[in-house]
This record gives structure tokens, C-alpha cells and sequence, in this order.
């Protein structure tokens, strides 16, 4: 399953409306629309206020893994293993486009990130 369809079942889990289920994640609906459609690429923010606003699974989200509901970790579960996992088989499967895509969502999301790139290519 694609994650426009996991998107999909979200909403209708939720029995939302897309125009409800924008204004819940406080995503534009015209990019939830491109979300849905295949039109537009889920980006990191995006990701970010669906899974917080509406009790996401992350891991679910992106690679279908686990169950769609996150359960509350307990702080000696929290872990950023599955997360770099799933970056590192993405970035591996990738073309140099949508590596170029991530870089720009990390930069974004993750000042700090854009601030260690200049550094590390400044170091080199």
C-alpha cells in the first residue's frame, strides 16, 4: 500500500472530511489534494502534524510497518533506530532527485541539519 492509500484510510478512519482533515494537520488542502492524488511528495513537516495531530504511527505512514495508531513508547522505548533505518534504505533506493528532495525537507524541518552541512562542507 502507497502512502496516498495509507493518507486515504487515515481519513476515512478518522471520518473526515479532506477539508477537515487539512484544517486538523494544518496543511494546505490543495497539497493534501496533491497527497492524495500522487501529485505532490509527502514532505517532512507534513509528516510531522499528520502523525502529532492525529495520533500517527510514523513507521506505519511511510513504510506501512507496524499499526496505524502510534502507542504512547515509554522514555527507555524512544528510539531513533526505525527512523534511520527508513532513511537509510530510502537514501539507498533514491535517485539523485528525490535525495536532493530530502536534503531540502531536512534543511527545513531540521535548521541545525543545514548548519552541520555548511560546517562539514566547509571542514572538507
Amino acid at each position: 500500500m502507497s502512502i496516498q492509500n495509507r493518507l486515504k484510510q487515515i481519513i476515512k478512519s478518522k471520518g473526515l472530511k479532506i477539508t477537515d482533515f487539512a484544517n486538523i494537520c494544518d496543511i494546505p488542502y490543495t497539497s493534501i489534494q496533491g497527497y492524495l492524488y500522487g501529485k505532490r511528495m509527502l514532505g517532512g513537516n507534513a509528516i510531522i502534524k499528520i502523525c502529532t495531530q492525529l495520533n500517527i504511527n510514523s513507521n506505519w505512514l511511510l513504510m506501512g510497518e507496524g499499526e496505524m495508531h502510534q502507542t504512547k513508547p515509554s522514555p527507555n522505548e524512544i528510539t531513533l533506530e526505525p527512523i534511520l533505518e527508513w532513511f537509510n534504505k530510502w537514501w539507498k533506493n533514491a535517485d539523485e532527485k528525490h535525495q536532493h528532495w530530502l536534503e531540502v525537507q531536512m534543511e527545513e524541518c531540521f535548521p541545525e541539519y543545514g548548519k552541520w552541512v555548511k560546517e562539514r562542507s566547509q571542514s572538507s
